[in-house]
């Protein structure tokens, strides 16, 4: 099987996951809406109680996992997801700065420079941005 045929096998169960959880969400209001017109008395869970099971795509196979809100994606596979988006473009564009410096285009010391203390300032700032977040979780 082909990388590319296994992406669009992997997009289209990922989509039929994302259909089930809206097939499920609505089927969930439904049962809501049914549950207060018939007068039910609804009392509020725990946090611990929306907490709920799904499972989850990974390398082909399906595992179970904690997920909370309606997205049922955990934070951490959010990052996940989106890292292994963002990283390919960051990474592409860095290889369009290596380009320039080859011969076929000219530029000054001075604009070099310019460019270079650019990257150098955002990477601080992606550094810093991630120790922050560090910082947070491990500070009580």
């Amino acid at each position: 099987m082909s990388k590319k045929q296994k992406n669009t096998d992997a997009e289209m169960q990922e989509q039929k996951h994302e259909e089930k959880l809206h097939t499920d969400y609505k089927e969930y209001v439904q049962n809501m809406e049914d549950r207060i017109k018939a007068g039910e008395e609804l009392k509020v869970k725990p946090f611990d109680d929306w907490i709920r099971k799904a499972t989850r795509l990974k390398d082909g196979n399906e595992i179970e996992i904690t997920v909370s809100g309606d997205s049922g994606e955990t934070r951490h596979a959010r990052f996940i997801r989106l890292k292994n988006k963002r990283m390919p473009q960051v990474l592409k564009a860095l290889d369009g700065i290596i380009n320039l410096s080859s011969p076929a285009y000219e530029s000054s010391p001075e604009e070099q420079t310019k460019i270079l203390n650019a990257i150098r300032l955002k990477l601080i700032d992606v550094e810093n941005s991630f120790k922050a977040q560090e910082k947070k979780i491990y500070d009580y």
